[in-house]
């Protein structure tokens, strides 16, 4: 058996060479990086396979979990048709169910409200996990050059997202055990919330008050573990949109508020070509993402946006210019707006909407 201190020894050693990144996804290119190491597991992204280091199913309330509340869930995702080859088994929807009380806790002490799972982020999340775990890289690209909000967006959503990463990677092998990978999953939450001020992006992003979902994916090899948390700002009902247009169509979106109590009060469509490949290295040298470009394709003041009183819905015209993507911004406040001067400050950026224009 080996003595205390040389445990101790070999663990700082671990320590030593061992380095975890955490990136977020705020459009001021703020970035904070730690270290630590936890011992995890290799996951199976198999879904009809049981995922090794997860809680079992049927211990609910050894986790703070209740039979309805994984029933609940686990309807939702046999319901969810979308990204079907990165759905969640039983065992690891469980896992992610005691992640997401252990996030909506460190919401409650700053009051911000609960965010519920969100099955098509998670799903999202999951592959980018796998790729960047099997690829070799940590941050919020993939190698088609996507960030988060164009592979949300590609696999099918419409809301905002915005993106906390979690990388690890070391020498030794990984250890499995159920134990083990929750604890992983709590201490890289830890990891955001103990940032302070001003590098504390990731730590904002988790107690935002406008975000009410979140997608949660993870992987892990002998070698590597990613995490990533997709917090979702969920508001508006998109009632007719078209995500694939000609350049010089004319067309329209239609949309409303899902509640009443907020309003439209702002409607930016930001023009970006369509993503080029990128390598491992050169996704491993970015840091955080802008979660929009310098090229503005069409601006919408509160008094340019006309709302149907009885249903409530609004129709916005576009007519992109130009070969590529675009990327729509709609703000929603708590107030209608009043006066002739507007910021986006304070506001809600509700979606995450892409349309991509072709010749």
């Amino acid at each position: 058996m080996l003595s205390n201190k040389l445990i101790i020894t070999i663990f700082l050693l671990i320590l030593l060479f061992t380095n975890i990144e955490f990136r977020v996804s705020y459009p001021d290119h703020k970035t904070a990086k730690s270290s630590q190491v936890v011992p995890v597991d290799s996951i199976d992204t198999d879904s009809q396979n049981p995922r090794r280091g997860s809680p079992e199913t049927s211990d609910y309330s050894k986790y703070g979990i209740s039979q309805e509340m994984f029933n609940e869930y686990k309807v939702l995702n046999e319901k969810e048709t979308r990204y079907v080859e990165y759905k969640d088994s039983d065992d690891m929807l469980m896992a992610k169910l005691v992640q997401l009380n252990y996030i909506n806790k460190s919401r409650a002490k700053y009051k911000a409200p609960p965010v519920r799972l969100d099955m098509l982020g998670s799903r999202v999340a999951n592959r980018i996990s796998k790729e960047a775990c099997e690829q070799g890289f940590e941050g919020h690209w993939n190698t088609r050059g996507e960030k988060p909000y164009h592979r949300y967006a590609f696999a099918g959503g419409v809301d905002h997202v915005s993106e906390n990463v979690y990388a690890m990677w070391t020498s030794g092998i990984l250890d499995p055990s159920p134990e083990n990978y929750v604890d992983f999953m709590h201490k890289g939450h830890d990891g955001f919330m103990a940032e302070k001020a001003p590098q504390d992006g990731h730590k904002r992003n988790c107690i935002d008050p406008d975000h009410n979902f979140v997608g949660i994916g993870c992987y892990m090899t002998s070698h590597r573990f990613r995490y990533y948390e997709e917090f979702i700002d969920r508001y508006i009902d998109f009632i007719d949109v078209k995500k694939k247009v000609n350049a010089g169509q004319e067309f329209s979106i239609t949309l409303k508020p899902i509640t009443p109590i907020k309003h439209i009060c702002a409607v930016i469509v930001y023009y970006e070509p369509f993503p080029e490949p990128m390598t491992p290295a050169q996704i491993n040298e970015t840091t955080s993402y802008p979660d929009f470009t310098s090229d503005v394709e069409l601006s919408l003041g509160p008094w340019e946006i006309k709302v149907e009183q009885e249903t409530g819905n609004c129709t916005i015209p576009m007519k992109l210019s130009r070969k590529g993507l675009y990327y729509v911004h709609i703000y929603l406040s708590h107030k209608k707006h009043r006066g002739s001067e507007f910021t986006t400050e304070g506001k809600i950026q509700a979606s995450g909407l892409v349309i991509s224009a072709f010749d």
